[in-house]
């Protein structure tokens, strides 16, 4: 039932994602299909498949699909959506500044699934909801922040900070490239890595007790190539390096890796529609 809510949940905000403006951003104007003013939407529709770590701290890796999607006015520009961004509705822009509502998902931890989490309490999906701003200071620098907190499953709080250097060569390829930092308060940091006297007894591990502050800090990078004004193939690989507490958490010490790893590779389609 969690998973059905879940996919109901990031499908009803994928349906908003992306909506508004900047594709000078982007260096050049937008590769819509027949993108001139008129009464009809510009919709992108695909998706990427790839791969993510178990869980947080994970040394092992889990299939996973991320959407992508844009909906915007025809005549209108389009803001750059990566893949690894959380959905977003604008609910304010400008030309180079845009804030609205974000949610975001994470994936499970099953402590039958996975023998490395013998012992220790298991996290159910959870759904993230919150607010994010971007700000572009240049046209081929995107800045972006994400304030997230959990309402199921894990129910802490989390700030994605982030920046991407873009560049679009041609009309055929766009890149972007850039730092991730995330902070996470004390709730979250406790879920995914404290391990309590119980847990440490029935998993051989240490007890600990995680505090929030820095999770993490890494970088991402994708590319895109169009084919035509329709189709398009991407790509993306993105580092995370977990630090401060949830790094010197034994579970990541003794079982799991500081270095977590996410990449995907995927195509999306281009067509318009009018109402």
């Amino acid at each position: 039932m969690l998973t059905s809510r879940l996919i109901a949940a990031a499908a009803a905000l994928g349906l908003t994602a992306g909506c508004a403006c900047a594709a000078d951003i982007m260096g050049g104007s937008a590769d819509s299909y027949k993108d001139t003013p008129g009464n009809y939407w510009v919709i992108t529709l695909g998706g990427y498949a790839g791969a993510m770590p178990d869980y947080q701290g994970s040394k092992g890796y889990a299939g996973t699909f991320r959407p992508a999607f844009d909906i915007h006015q025809a005549g209108q520009m389009e803001w750059i959506t990566l893949p690894t961004d959380a959905f977003s509705l604008t609910l304010y822009n400008t030309s180079n500044f845009r804030i609205g509502a974000a949610g975001d998902w994470l994936q499970n931890r099953n402590s039958k699934d996975d023998s490395t989490l013998n012992g220790l309490h298991s996290i159910n999906y959870t759904v993230e909801l919150g607010a994010f701003a971007e700000y572009y200071p240049l046209q081929f620098l995107r800045t972006r922040a994400e304030v997230l907190q959990g309402v199921s499953g894990a129910d802490g709080l989390t700030v994605n900070l982030m920046a991407d250097y873009i560049y679009r060569p041609n009309q055929s390829w766009l890149f972007t490239a850039g730092p991730r930092l995330q902070f996470a308060n004390t709730q979250y940091e406790s879920t995914f890595y404290s391990i309590n006297a119980s847990e440490a007894a029935a998993s051989g591990l240490t007890p600990y007790h995680a505090s929030g502050g820095l999770n993490s800090a890494g970088a991402n990078a994708t590319a895109r190539y169009y084919f035509n004004d329709r189709f398009s193939v991407r790509g993306f690989v993105e580092w995370d390096r977990l630090v401060d507490d949830a790094a010197n958490s034994p579970l990541v010490k003794a079982k799991g890796s500081e270095d977590q790893v996410q990449f995907g590779l995927g195509a999306a389609y281009r067509f318009n529609y009018a109402w």
